[in-house]
């Protein structure tokens, strides 16, 4: 019987040291983790990657605030002059007006071509 005891009393030092080492080897890779954690703050902070992370999210943003204003004022304006004769409001009258201005400018273009390519044949003419 004290042999079994003094195998348990060894078992029992065996195993409060290897807890002990595992203990350290926690603390140890906490550290770790906290250094790498402080070490990508420092990273993210620099001026160059916060720059290129926001100016496109913002761009973005403010891209579809715009976009939504402008859906917003054009849809007003679809309220206001553009209904289907019944007093009900053509819902493709609102994209209609964002699209017109685009349009308009490419007609300007295509109008611009035309007399510039008239005025060549009319001095080829000569």
């Amino acid at each position: 019987m004290p042999k079994d005891l003094d195998d348990l009393r060894e078992r029992k030092k065996e195993l409060l040291l290897e807890s002990d080492i595992n203990r350290q080897i926690v603390v140890l890779e906490s550290g770790q983790i906290k250094l790498k954690a402080v070490d990508w703050r420092h990273n993210l902070m620099k001026a160059g990657s916060i720059y290129k992370w926001v100016a496109p999210l913002a761009g973005v943003g403010f891209g579809l605030l715009v976009a939504r204003k402008q859906v917003a004022r054009a849809s007003a304006r679809a309220k206001a002059a553009h209904h289907n004769g019944n007093g009900k409001v053509n819902p493709l009258a609102g994209y209609a007006a964002l699209i017109t201005p685009l349009g308009i400018g490419l007609l300007k273009q295509a109008l611009g071509i035309w007399r510039h390519r008239k005025q060549r044949q009319a001095y080829g003419a000569e």
